[in-house]
């Protein structure tokens, strides 16, 4: 799977959240956020802005956001991301190898990962 295909389903799946979701509109009460993630070299990149009831979701790279998710690669990025589920150490592993920056508000980002719980759709019984 290619990341730019990874970023252009988390833009759908986060904008279906915030239309649809009751619960993940309340998370995004108050929030005016942009969370970019691209590659080291600056593309693939995609800029997601956080706003109260909605999540607005732009190719290419945000001239000023809040926090920014930089991965080495595309491979690499594909591939943390996809053993992310697995094992969450694997980010911190990346960090500490700087194969993945975190630029700007790292508490951002932590907030970001209490949407987690949503981004997987829930199977059904």
């Amino acid at each position: 799977m290619k990341f730019w295909l990874i970023l252009l389903v988390l833009g759908l799946r986060l904008r279906w959240l915030a239309w649809r979701n009751a619960e993940f509109r309340a998370k995004l009460a108050g929030k005016d956020m942009v969370m970019q993630w691209r590659t080291k070299a600056g593309a693939p990149a995609r800029a997601f802005h956080f706003l109260p009831n909605k999540v607005v979701v732009r190719a290419g790279l945000h001239s000023n956001p809040s926090v920014t998710l930089s991965f080495e690669d595309a491979p690499y990025a594909v591939n943390t991301l996809m053993q992310a589920g697995k094992n969450q150490m694997i980010f911190m592993q990346g960090m500490q190898e700087g194969k993945i920056k975190i630029e700007g508000d790292a508490s951002q980002l932590m907030w970001f990962m209490t949407l987690m719980k949503f981004i997987a759709p829930k199977k059904k019984k």
